[in-house]
Parts: C-alpha cells; structure tokens; sequence
C-alpha cells in the first residue's frame, strides 16, 4: 500500500514540479512586475475577500462526498445530483454575499467588477473540486493530478499571451490576468464532466429540499471546519488591506507567493490521503505507516525550506522579482516558512481526523485558533504591517498543526515516542549547523548549497525517508 500510495505522489509531485513552479515563479510573478504593486495588492486583496466566503460554495461538501464515496462507490448515483443542484443554490447566495461584502467594505465600481470575476473563479474551482472528489474517491489519483494541474497549464499559456504577445486586443490588465483564469478554469470543468460521463450519466439534478436537507444535516461539521480553517488562513490579505492598504498588501504578497507555493505542493498529500484514511480506516497498520512518513518527508521539506530562507530569502525574491524584492517581504517569506511546519501536520493529521470524523475536536480547536489569528492579526499589523500578519499566521498555523498530531496519537494510538524523535532531532542539528552557520565557511555560494545537498541527503536518512537498502536498489538499476 505504502509503494502504490508513494507511486501516486511521486506522479502527481512530478505534474506539479513541471507545472506550478512556472506558473508561480514565473508568470504570477511577471504579472506582479509588470503591474504596479499597489494594483497588485488590491487583487490580492479581493481574491482573499473572494476566498473568505469559499465555504459557502463547499459546505462541507466536498470533503463529505469524499468520506461517503471512498467507502462506497454507489453512493456517487445517489449523492451527485443532490450535491450538484445544492451547489448552484449555493452559488447564488456566494455571489449575493460577496456583493454585500463589497458594499460593506466601501469598494469602488471598477473593485465590483473585479470582484464579480474573482466570485465566479470561485464557483468555477468549487465544481472543479467536487467532481475531482469523485475521482479521488473511485482512486483515480494519477487522473486526478493531472486534473489538478491542467487549469495551470491552460492559465499559464493564456496569461503568457497577454504578458509577451504584444498583441494590443490582448494586453495584460488585472482584469484580463482574472478572466484567464475563469476560462481555464471553465476549460478543466468540461474535461472534467467528459471524463467522469460514465458514473455521470444516470445522475439528474436535483432541488428537492428532502435529499438536500439530510446531506446538509451530514456535511455541516465538515462546513464549519473548512470555514474555520479558511478564515484564519485566509483573512490576512484583508486585514492588511483594510488596516494598513494595498501597497502593504502588496509587500505581503510578494513574500507569501513562495509559502503558497509549498502549501500547494504540500496540499496534493491532503487529497490523496482524506480518501485513502477513508477507505483504510480500521487497517492501523496502513494508517500508521502512509501518516509517519508523509508527516517526516513534509516536516523535513518544511524545516530545510524555512532555514534556506533565513539565511537567502532576499536573494530569492530578488531572483524572481528583482525591481521589487525588498527586506519586508524577505521577513514575511521566513516567517510564513517557519509556519509552513505547522501546515504540514495539519496536512496529514487534519486529513486523518476528517476522514476518522473527528469534527468536534477539530471544530474547537479551528474556532480557538482562529480566535488567536483575529487578536494577533488586530494587534499586530497596525504596529509591523505585513510582518505583523506572517507572525499571526505562522502562530496560527503551528497551534492548529499540533493540535492535530496531538489528538491523533491519542485518538489512533500513532507510536510516536521521544526515543523515535532523537535521529531526526540530529538531522536537524546538522541542517542548522551547516545552513545558518556554513555560509560563512564557504568560499561562494556555489560551496555553499554543496554542503547543504549532502547534509539534506544525510539528513533525510535520519529522517527515516529512505533506507541504505532503497540506495543498493537503486545502485544496482
């Protein structure tokens, strides 16, 4: 189980090492540098406001098609046109509240229309997500990664028209970068549909409230937890925007691109294992096998990033956004990197406390946290703006990703003890040591990532994340 379920990553991993990087590091990042930052951070901005009120669209209800499916693949007959009708319900009352949202906050005509195209991104993705459920829940995850990239494929050859064509019809505006991603967006939906016809073909949408009803009834925990979970990982961007404006926005943006960058990257363990803790639940040996290695291989990738930055966070940034690149945004891309080790547990344990339905210790706790986010949040960026919002979210995220581990060894009795904790613990001195320290024993920069490729290599050993019989194996091939 464990070689098919790293078999998948390592597909999925691959699609998106070919695709996200480009489109992160090189388009999202050229149109940043080619808008004025200001421009930049108020879609930052918006897109935060729009992603704010996702739960609304979701309900809980992807991630409860996933535990029902996954158990039992009939289910899609009789769950799909319930789920669907609900979803365009749902995404009527996204587009009023977002409205409201807009006219409470005092945006101009011109932030409407933005606003109104970043929403229907949304619904769009919201579908998206729904019926790539059913594809991870009928284990299809090589299908589903590549689901899961296209629409960056699509986006990244739409949007390097309206950045290099020099086409006048086709310049870049932060309207046409919004509408790129709606069409692609749309483009994924149709694929989507095609390829999922044969489980699809019998489902009729459905409004009646007597099927809605006792899937709302079943998928509200799941509701409340994603809208937790959002809002304090989300509301930064607008507290920024609101306390402190859009140029402030804009710094924080240029920072969280490469945190969001691992979060995505990081994410695609979340998918595949909601479904496959779903589907091997009461198995405690799989369980226990697929969560220790994915939370070391994460926790490793989160430690070594984190400490990369501390000492080249301003050479990184300057690389990708050279006219722009500055020490503030350098600050929140270390900050955010040390909150990504929380993420990374939340990844993997959240996923097995969801798909164990563990929702009221995850409610609670998601509910504290978010409490903790709003205090630091407002105490915070008044006084160190964007800084001030990394520090509230890498707090953030670092409560909530221990929670869960801490639940989940008392809830699936995870053998995790300190004398199992004592050969990463030296990796981690050795990363430390040769990556804050060894700078300035080497000659360039050139020695430098040297020392830290062989330390990583030994490192991820200690880290248990390869064996000296994986290198025979290998040696041998």
């Amino acid at each position: 189980m464990l070689k098919k379920y790293l078999g998948d990553i390592a597909f999925m991993q691959v699609l998106n090492l070919l695709v996200k990087p480009i489109w992160i590091l090189v388009i999202d990042a050229a149109v940043q540098e080619a808008l004025p930052q200001a421009v930049y951070g108020n879609y930052f901005a918006l897109f935060n406001t729009s992603l704010l009120f996702f739960i609304v669209l979701d309900l809980g209800l992807n991630s409860f098609n996933i535990t029902e499916v996954a158990q039992d693949n009939r289910k899609i007959r009789s769950l799909t046109g319930s789920i669907i009708g609900l979803k365009i319900l749902l995404a009527i009352l996204y587009i009023v509240i977002i409205l409201c949202v807009g006219a409470v906050l005092g945006y101009s005509a011109k932030e409407f229309v933005l606003l109104i195209i970043l929403g229907g991104i949304q619904v769009v993705t919201s579908l998206n997500q729904f019926f790539r459920s059913i594809v991870a829940s009928l284990q299809h995850f090589r299908i589903d990664g590549i689901f899961m990239v296209l629409d960056r494929v699509l986006v990244i050859l739409f949007v390097g028209v309206l950045l290099w064509s020099n086409i006048p019809q086709l310049e870049l505006t932060i309207y046409n970068f919004a509408y790129a991603q709606l069409f692609s967006l749309s483009l994924v939906l149709v694929s989507l549909l095609v390829f999922l016809r044969g489980h699809l073909a019998y489902v009729s949408i459905s409004f009646d409230l007597d099927n809605i009803f006792p899937i709302l009834k079943k998928s509200w925990p799941f509701a409340l937890l994603v809208t937790l979970m959002g809002l304090y990982t989300y509301i930064d961007g607008v507290m920024i925007k609101e306390l402190v404006g859009d140029a402030e926005a804009g710094v924080y943006a240029l920072g969280y691109r490469f945190y969001f960058a691992l979060l995505m990257f990081a994410s695609v363990f979340s998918g595949v294992l909601l479904p496959l803790f779903s589907k091997n639940l009461k198995n405690i040996d799989i369980i226990r096998s697929i969560s220790g290695f994915t939370s070391r291989l994460l926790l490793f990738g989160g430690i070594v990033a984190s400490l990369i930055a501390v000492v080249y966070a301003m050479e990184i940034l300057t690389f990708v956004n050279p006219d722009k690149a500055n020490t503030d945004s350098a600050q929140v891309l270390v900050i955010l990197l040390v909150g990504f080790i929380g993420s990374s547990l939340t990844m993997v344990y959240g996923a097995l406390l969801t798909a164990g339905k563990e929702l009221t210790w995850l409610n609670r706790f998601a509910a504290f946290t978010l409490v903790v986010n709003l205090i630091l949040n407002s105490i915070l960026i008044p006084q160190y703006k964007a800084q001030g919002a990394a520090i509230a979210t890498m707090v953030s995220q670092l409560l909530f990703g221990f929670v869960c581990l801490l639940v989940s060894i008392k809830k699936y009795n995870l053998n995790i003890t300190l004398h199992s904790l004592v050969t990463p613990a030296v990796g981690v001195i050795f990363l430390v040591l040769i990556i804050l320290f060894g700078q300035q024993y080497a000659q360039n920069m050139c020695v430098h990532f040297s020392m830290i490729a062989i330390t990583i290599l030994l490192s991820a050993y200690l880290f248990k994340l390869y064996s000296v019989n994986d290198l025979k194996s290998l040696l041998k091939k």
